[in-house]
């Protein structure tokens, strides 16, 4: 086991293709639409980045699979859509202070870019 006074070893330094874990991540909870192959499924999205992002859902969608990311702005009218392609699923079964018996479901997601060509958008983007 390490101290956290030490420096790191080189198994453990952040390599230069990957950020840092905390560095330009978006900690809020804000509610999305997936839209994919199976249907369309609600969520809660968290842990944002310009890499990806993780959705709670009760629908998670397979790995592999492309989904679309619909953000809506909480006044109405302003809305973000964003492609992602399924990395990991996640199934945590846990029990509240109370005792009670609890779960949570959710999806990692990496944003790509959209397949094919894309609609809706006319003229150039200043």
């Amino acid at each position: 086991m390490s101290s956290r006074l030490e420096p790191p070893k080189a198994s453990e330094e952040r390599r230069p293709d990957r950020p840092a874990a905390a560095a330009g991540r978006l900690d809020k909870a804000f509610a999305v639409f997936l839209e994919g192959e199976r249907g369309v499924a609600a969520g809660i999205g968290r842990n944002i980045s310009d890499t990806g992002m993780f959705v709670e859902t009760r629908e998670p969608f397979p790995l592999g699979s492309r989904v679309k990311v619909t953000f809506t702005s909480p006044a109405g009218g302003a809305e973000m859509v964003l492609e992602g392609e399924v990395r990991y699923q996640c199934f945590i079964n846990f029990t509240r202070s109370d005792a009670v018996r609890a779960g949570m479901r959710g999806i990692g997601l990496k944003f790509v870019s959209p397949k094919g060509p894309e609609t809706g958008r006319k003229g150039t983007l200043h």
